[in-house]
């Protein structure tokens, strides 16, 4: 999804479009005993991207927050974000998941215009998973989400963003305790959440960014690649970078897109000291 924007809490250190790994989030490699049904813990996280899809201007972020992982039958807090499992046949899945993300303030390109909010997600997810040698697996994912923006005191519905992933990840390599994933997305929206990063009012137009009506269609796409790392039973740290083509987007010609080519990066810890007994069943 838009914006340089990282999956809060559970899905916390799951980016959405332009910073992002959806493998910064969880160790990756199995304990010898299996995985845990749930951890918990702390993240601690930095990231630097664009502030919205091709804005001239990029920051860092950092945060700390709690962290849960949970690999329930039908409810999982993961790698993949927050998802409740609608339907399993074979290599095929169906699921329910969900993102959030950072918002953005004091905004050149923005200024006197509403800063933009938080973000979250919701939607059907379908995937299908291919099993290699060696550890590997390749994935293709398709993504139909509602988005909304809240400042904290009030939620606005902001459209619809349909995501296309093709994603391969590769566990145990270069070592046990390791994991490495590369993946490529592509993203629609709808018009209104085009009008919520790109739209320009009247009220707004200036000398030097003249109204502007956005319209539906292509966001743009990524290039991603990340590492993961165990660095003891409870600790695992990751480095994750994106590289943001937004050339042939549906809306280039507004002022508030100021680049085709963008990128970003992410380092996190992630410590999580509690955990269950019990074990998760291993996903097919």
């Amino acid at each position: 999804m838009p914006n340089p924007t990282l999956r809060t809490l559970s899905l916390f250190l799951g980016a959405l479009l332009p910073v992002g790994a959806a493998w910064a989030q969880t160790p990756p490699a199995p304990l010898p005993e299996g995985r845990p049904l749930w951890e918990a813990g702390v993240a601690v996280l930095g990231a630097n991207g664009p502030d919205y899809p091709a804005a001239g201007t990029r920051r860092w972020r950092g945060a700390v927050a709690p962290i849960l992982i949970y690999r329930g039958p039908w409810l999982k807090v993961d790698d993949d974000g927050v998802r409740g499992q609608l339907l399993q046949s074979g290599n095929l899945r169906l699921d329910f998941s969900g993102a959030a993300g950072f918002n953005a303030r004091a905004n050149g390109a923005r200024a006197g215009m509403p800063d933009l909010d938080y973000l979250f997600q919701l939607g059907p997810q379908a995937v299908y998973k291919v099993q290699l040698d060696g550890g590997q697996q390749v994935s293709a994912h398709l993504k139909a989400r509602a988005v909304f923006s809240t400042d904290g005191r009030n939620t606005n519905g902001r459209g619809v963003v349909v995501e296309q992933e093709f994603r391969w990840t590769r566990r145990g390599w270069p070592d046990a305790a390791s994991q490495v994933q590369a993946g490529a997305q592509f993203l629609w929206g709808s018009e209104k959440l085009h009008d919520y990063f790109y739209q320009v009012d009247p009220a707004y137009a200036t000398a030097t960014r003249p109204a502007y009506d956005a319209r539906a269609g292509y966001f743009g796409s990524t290039l991603r690649a990340g590492y993961v790392r165990r660095l003891t039973s409870t600790l695992s740290a990751t480095a994750g970078a994106s590289v943001n083509f937004h050339a042939g987007a549906a809306n280039e010609d507004s002022p508030l897109f100021q680049k085709r080519t963008t990128a970003g990066v992410l380092v996190a810890l992630i410590w999580t000291p509690w955990r269950s007994d019990a074990r998760a069943a291993a996903e097919p």
